[in-house]
């Protein structure tokens, strides 16, 4: 049987998710970009980009496209490529555009109009969650099921001579953020302030975040952007690890780098975290510091509520390993034609 050729898409100069689902079956990962960041390009953007994405794909010729939203429009281009070539379209639904991002009005009708066509002309809807999921069904969207984030386990081993180098004999949580405006690194840090004998390390890009941290309380230390291996061996070695956020649509990636290397989490409640990790996550009640102190007291003050977490994330990481199996088989049965075994 011929092989089958897949080019996954996005218009965006990365997308880890996409690289996963790319690496699973095989393809050729390509992303581009023009002018990439600022609204009032859009126009002159996405109208090449649209021309860029054809050429690419008549020279290509690939059987199957896996393209991405959004932006709405990599996704149509690609279909206009799969109609006119006979070829299989999938999208990923990295968010739904209108939901997320571009809210109501005329705009907002319009790409909500442009998501409903595309779930409904392509071959195979993808979600990282089951509140997309239920949304683009609600749409009609052809064939839709969630591929979640996942991230493979930890190398490392805890070490406690590393955590102890930081914290001097405090507990040490770890808060890892890219920067989004609605994680409340703020509220984490403040929060934190209340446990003289707690040690917050807090990592993520210096572009996003060195200006929101640039004073913090002496149990508080930021460490930039650490490379790879460190990042790592810290994630194994850390008592537990805090993620406060009021992005409503979002299952933050870190939520599954925790779930990897064995770390009990406080998280912010959500139908979308809720649905993913139940109660394998510590909650706070919202993204308030009164309730996010009420959050961290039982891991602070309770060995036992701990241990008792630790335990709950391990077994989860277990659960979403073989889901993940699961989702990546039925991926490739859609994109390939070839059921799994």
């Amino acid at each position: 049987m011929r092989e089958v050729k897949t080019i996954a898409l996005a218009w965006a100069p990365f997308g880890h998710r996409l690289d996963e689902l790319s690496a699973a079956l095989g393809g050729k990962r390509v992303n581009i970009t023009l002018l990439y960041g600022p609204r009032y390009f859009a126009p002159i953007r996405y109208l090449a980009l649209f021309f860029r994405t054809l050429i690419l794909l008549w020279s290509e010729s690939p059987d199957v496209v896996l393209a991405q939203n959004p932006p709405i429009f990599c996704p149509i281009s690609a279909l206009l490529y799969c109609k006119l070539a006979g070829r299989r379209l999938l999208v990923d639904h990295h968010s739904i555009w209108r939901l997320k991002t571009i809210g109501g009005g005329l705009v907002g009708k319009a790409i909500g109009f442009l998501e409903t066509f595309v779930a409904l002309s392509s071959e195979a809807n993808t979600v990282p969650h089951s509140v997309w999921a239920k949304e683009l069904s609600r749409m009609g969207g052809n064939r839709v099921f969630v591929v979640h984030d996942f991230v493979d386990k930890n190398p490392c081993q805890r070490d406690l001579a590393l955590r102890d180098r930081y914290g001097g004999g405090r507990m040490v949580a770890i808060a890892s953020h890219g920067g989004h405006p609605l994680e409340r690194v703020e509220t984490e840090v403040e929060a934190a302030s209340k446990f003289p004998g707690l040690l917050l390390l807090v990592t993520g890009p210096p572009s996003k975040l060195a200006a929101r941290l640039k004073s913090t309380p002496p149990n508080v230390e930021y460490l930039g952007l650490l490379p790879m291996d460190d990042y790592l061996k810290l994630k194994a070695s850390c008592d537990f690890a805090i993620n406060i956020t009021d992005e409503p649509f979002t299952l933050s990636h870190v939520l599954f780098e925790y779930a990897a290397s064995s770390l009990p989490a406080v998280s912010t409640r959500s139908e979308v975290v809720e649905n993913t990790f139940g109660e394998a996550l510590l909650y706070s009640r919202s993204s308030a510091v009164e309730h996010v102190v009420d959050a961290l007291l039982p891991f602070v003050d309770e060995p036992e509520v701990l241990a008792k977490y630790r335990s709950r994330i391990e077994g989860k990481f277990v659960e979403l390993s073989a889901a993940r199996e699961k989702e990546i088989d039925l991926l490739i049965s859609v994109a390939t034609g070839i059921r799994p075994k």
